[in-house]
């Protein structure tokens, strides 16, 4: 969509980003706020939106990036740089700051590419400036070169050090003899443009043994070079120059090397430029609830609870729409009332969101596929300025005429105003009456009776007033749809203190059938008011009664969710009371002598019977928990890679990595499980994520025992071998425990599991899994 800059100053279009500027991190973001325009095409909006939208999820998901707000654009160096062949250290070392922040937030994107690839193409604009910033390091954070610079810099330096250590010496031996220091103004050695000098009494000039270099600033002595010091002086110039010779050899190397790198640079500003706005427009969203209008292709756009972004959260909210049932929208009103705001507002809001960033509105805002905005706003309330500014605008709505198409916004302000009411009454008509048969989607604010009665009379031409009240005689700034205006000029000039004798004048100078129409006007103005403020009314008593039914909702799922969970526990207290009991069973029936077998198996099966009764109970318990939780899932719940779920019936949450044939694959800890759909519920919480290793040579021990065992679907005798060589695996391998999975079903497999461990001398524990471990559907074993 194309806003051309005149467009924009009449909008206040840059005036209107300040927000964005007051959240910017830096001088990149700044650059970047600058240079941003509208997209030309409805294809770049989409693809800036959605990098928007995917960069504020990759925040929400993996934290901000570090950032260096003293990164600060290089190339505008660059230009004295190609003429001079020379960048200066402190130059320099601006350049590092940017390729270290460049570096920074390609390292923090590398990872993100997989899960968020428009991302990847931000990444692949950062280019890698690892042998400049190498280079580059030999610059001090200071802006000096360091002695390493190069070999010969270091040894220059190291012989300046020295012939200034030879210096101190010797003056330290002048300033001993008292028949120089009688001559001295101070007792002390000066370094003065690179020379060892002594400050010496005026009277004493002739008798000093030195040559005059400098007078001091009170003229009451000079700057002396004692001879003594000369040589040692002149070693030190020499070698200055040595060193400022060499420094510019090493700065001229590192200019061509950046130089070189000039677009690479230049993009690397870009990207750090768009990410800072970014960063700033996810402020804003969070802060001030600003929201990302959705993006339609039709030839409409709609505005709810907009606000102009520099009279911030003072703004009344306006809801406007154009181009759903009408394409021109007739706004009147009297003077002062908000009727400029509104058209300033939309015409802002519109360009902000062809930029790519959001608006300050609420959810429902949706902005269509625009070509161009045009726009005719100015102040008409200048009497001196009447006729240069109706030619003013008259040219200018010519040119719109000339430009404006079936896909072009444009907004006028006034119409008609600043000539013959009548000559701009009809004007104002044909005008608008042009840009409705060319389908143009247009916003107009007038005073004139007869605009408004071709808005109420002509199809697809819609009405608006803003509210005035009556009461008070001020307005409210409010936006009423589909009600044309009163001016309400009398009213407003009798608040002002018009004299009573004028007003009655004015009042007996109106039209009958003007007046009626007014007063007309005026009552469905007094009416919907009315209406809305009933409609406001209610709607806050449904929002209100949704906010409570939600609570009493979230109460009694709070309520069921702590029943389950304490049946949980008592359920899984009561199985490790059970698998103990088996296995003290086992232990006598083992112990008894053969005579005495056959009345224990007798007491060992009323026993199975009894915990197959008990264990019955609890998993009919466990099935309807689940059955709760499947059906209190929300309509809107779907199960795609990257959401986080929670298994129906246990505290297992996890995160989904991939969807086929109605089943997920999750990982959850260090599980990876194959869970039905049906089976997922939403959750909060968040999922736990397997944690590295403490050193790397326990690591490489493990990368060949993996820390859990999938058993489940496997009968006994497949899985008690494979169990036996993994429990060993893992055990010589260095594992402080690992989790055994063998499902929950007829617990056969289970106990089976359990009496393995309580065998295995080197098992030190084995435990059912507790909330968010898979419940009892894993065992958790512990080595000693």
């Amino acid at each position: 969509m194309i806003v051309a800059p005149p467009v924009q100053e009449l909008l206040e279009f840059r005036k209107a980003l300040q927000p964005f500027r007051d959240r910017l991190r830096g001088a990149l973001g700044l650059c970047a706020l600058d240079a941003l325009e509208p997209c030309r095409t409805f294809e770049q909006l989409e693809k800036r939106a959605a990098l928007l939208r995917s960069w504020i999820d990759f925040v929400d998901r993996r934290g901000e990036i570090a950032w260096n707000a003293e990164a600060a654009p290089a190339t505008p160096l660059f230009e004295g740089a190609k003429r001079s062949g020379l960048l200066s250290g402190e130059e320099l070392l601006s350049v590092r700051t940017l390729l270290a922040a460049a570096r920074r937030v390609r390292e923090g994107l590398a990872e993100a590419v997989e899960d968020f690839p428009l991302l990847g193409g931000l990444r692949d604009r950062l280019r890698d400036f690892s042998p400049e910033l190498e280079a580059l390091s030999v610059i001090e954070d200071s802006g000096r070169l360091a002695d390493g610079a190069s070999p010969r810099l270091q040894a220059i330096r190291g012989e300046l050090e020295a012939l200034k250590r030879s210096g101190r010496r010797t003056a330290a031996r002048l300033l001993e003899d008292p028949h120089i220091v009688n001559m001295l103004q101070e007792r002390s050695l000066n370094w003065r443009d690179g020379r060892f000098l002594l400050l010496v009494r005026q009277e004493y000039i002739n008798r000093f043994p030195g040559l005059t270099v400098d007078r001091s600033g009170s003229g009451n002595s000079v700057y002396m070079e004692p001879r003594m010091l000369s040589s040692v002086n002149n070693g030190l110039m020499l070698k200055t120059r040595d060193e400022r010779d060499e420094e510019r050899l090493i700065l001229l190397e590192l200019t061509r090397r950046v130089l070189s790198r000039e677009r690479a640079i230049a993009d690397a500003e870009r990207v750090l430029g768009e990410l800072d706005l970014f960063s700033a427009s996810d402020v804003l969203m969070r802060t001030r609830g600003w929201v990302m209008p959705e993006l339609t292709r039709k030839r409409a756009f709609r505005l709810v609870g907009a606000r102009h972004p520099l009279l911030k959260d003072a703004a009344v909210p306006v809801d406007v729409r154009c181009g759903e049932s009408f394409g021109t929208l007739v706004v009147t009103g009297p003077n002062t009332g908000g009727k400029t705001v509104v058209l300033k507002t939309a015409g802002v809001c519109l360009t902000m969101a062809w930029s790519g960033l959001p608006l300050p509105a609420r959810d429902g805002t949706s902005v269509g596929n625009f070509d161009a905005l045009y726009a005719d706003i100015g102040d008409e309330q200048s009497i001196e300025q009447n006729l240069s500014t109706f030619s003013a605008h008259l040219k200018n709505i010519i040119g719109v005429l000339g430009e404006a198409t079936s896909s072009s916004v444009v907004l006028l302000d006034e119409l008609g105003a600043g000539t013959d009411p009548q000559e701009g009454a009809a004007l104002g008509v044909a005008i608008l009456e042009t840009l409705r048969r060319r389908r143009s989607l247009v916003l107009a604010t007038t005073h004139h009776n007869p605009i408004k009665q071709y808005a109420l009379t002509t199809p697809g031409v819609e009405t608006a007033s803003m509210e005035f009240d009556a009461e008070r005689l001020s307005p409210t700034y409010r936006l009423l749809m589909g009600v044309p205006g009163k001016s309400n000029a009398l009213m407003i000039a009798r608040r002002y203190g018009m004299p009573e004798a004028v007003l009655e004048l004015a009042q007996g100078s109106l039209d009958a059938r003007t007046a009626s129409a007014e007063d007309l006007m005026g009552e469905l103005n007094e009416r919907r008011s009315a209406l809305e403020r009933a409609e406001r009314e209610f709607g806050e008593t449904v929002r209100e009664t949704e906010r409570l039914k939600q609570l009493y909702r979230d109460r009694v799922a709070e309520i069921d969710f702590q029943r389950d969970r304490i049946m949980e526990a008592a359920d899984r207290r009561a199985a490790n009371l059970l698998s103990r009991a088996e296995e003290t069973s086992r232990g006598m029936i083992r112990d008894l002598e053969e005579t005495m077998k056959t009345a224990a198996h007798r007491g060992l099966n009323d026993r199975r019977q009894e915990i197959h009764r008990l264990r019955k109970g609890m998993e009919r318990r466990q099935a309807k928990r689940v059955e709760r939780e499947i059906e209190a899932r929300p309509k809107s719940f779907v199960v795609e890679p990257g959401a986080t779920v929670q298994v129906a019936g246990s505290g297992v949450v996890g995160l989904v990595e991939s969807v086929r044939n109605g089943k997920a694959r999750l990982t959850a800890g260090p599980m990876r499980l194959e869970v039905p759909v049906d089976r997922l519920v939403a959750t909060d919480r968040k999922a736990k994520v397997a944690l590295p290793p403490a050193d790397t040579t326990t690591a490489m021990r493990r990368e060949t025992v993996p820390s859990s065992l999938m058993l489940r679907g496997m009968n006994v005798d497949e899985a008690l071998p494979l169990l036996s060589n993994y429990l060993d695996r893992a055990y010589r391998g260095n594992h402080a425990s690992v989790t055994i999975i063998h499902g929950r079903g007829e617990g056969v497999l289970r106990r089976e599991v359990h009496a393995l461990c309580a065998r295995l001398k080197y098992v030190k524990d084995y435990r059912l899994g507790g909330a968010g471990e898979g419940g009892y559907g894993v065992t958790i074993v512990s080595f000693a």
